[in-house]
């Protein structure tokens, strides 16, 4: 059986994005149907940069939205807002799952109500470990069952080892021992699927970082670089504070934590694995 499901996967910069897409234009090339979720898309399986909302509190954000289009430049009609937050909402199990980050608003002004909704993630320590693991392994077993009923090939970017040991080991600080149970357990999920890692494994992490945070740097002064925005995230979450992770160093000594982690999943999970090495 061919892979049904093929996970893109490596550090920050390692070239998940690239890799992910060449393979969608491979698999289309050979008249296959194939299928791309890239990082912060809304996602049938994964949950980061996504809100978990109950209905109530989505219809709260659409209100507040449409409210904000009363005072708004109005450079959309108003049908065409709710349209634009329509297109990345997700209805499951009586819950909304929003991709608040790829809202196309078209006035700036919208973005004040972003921090609502971003509160609502389950990733980055807003949830307990017991929620994000359940809402996690329901979410991919019914994405493995619903994949078996076509012939499409899924491709996800960063959303099997990245975002789980991300969570796994900076918030929860969890051992190798439980990461592997953890990603075990998801990996059940879709076994029907015959799941493949493609692993991109840089030669030089701080290299790889650095021409990142190069090609990454902030459009105007109104944003963080990508670079200081990571080291943030580090230096504020739990494994950082415990070992005084900071600035540059901080991201190098956490992303080469990651990659060692990366290698030992990638052992012992039981699955194929294709390794491209990138100097």
């Amino acid at each position: 059986m061919e892979n049904k499901l093929i996970l893109v996967e490596g550090i920050p910069g390692a070239g998940k994005t690239t890799t992910a897409r060449k393979i969608k234009e491979k698999l289309l090339a050979e008249g296959k149907k194939a299928v791309l979720y890239e990082e912060g898309m809304s996602h049938p399986a994964d949950m980061s940069w996504n809100a978990y909302l109950s209905e109530e509190e989505y219809n709260n954000f659409l209100s507040k939205c449409l409210e904000m289009w009363e005072s708004s430049e109005k450079t959309v009609s108003k049908e065409e807002l709710k349209r634009i937050v329509e297109r990345q909402v997700r209805r499951e199990d009586n819950h909304i799952i929003l991709a608040y980050t790829k809202l196309e608003f078209p006035e700036g002004c919208y973005w004040n109500l972003v921090g609502e909704v971003a509160a609502k993630e389950i990733c980055d320590g807003r949830r307990s470990l017991e929620e994000f693991t359940e809402i996690h392994l329901k979410r991919w077993k019914r994405f493995g069952e619903e994949a078996l009923l076509d012939d499409t090939v899924y491709i996800f970017e960063c959303a099997f080892l990245q975002n789980h040991i991300f969570e796994l080991l900076g918030v929860y600080e969890k051992s190798d021992e439980e990461i592997l149970i953890h990603l075990t357990n998801l990996l059940n999920t879709v076994k029907s699927l015959n799941p493949r890692i493609v692993y991109i494994e840089p030669t030089d992490v701080e290299k790889v970082i650095m021409k990142a945070a190069d090609e990454r740097r902030a459009p105007n002064e109104s944003r963080k670089d990508w670079i200081d925005e990571i080291a943030d995230w580090i230096s504020n979450n739990n494994y950082g504070r415990k070992h005084g992770l900071k600035g540059k160093e901080g991201v190098f000594a956490f992303c080469k934590e990651r990659l060692r982690i990366d290698k030992v999943m990638i052992k012992n999970l039981g699955i194929p694995v294709t390794l491209i090495s990138r100097d």
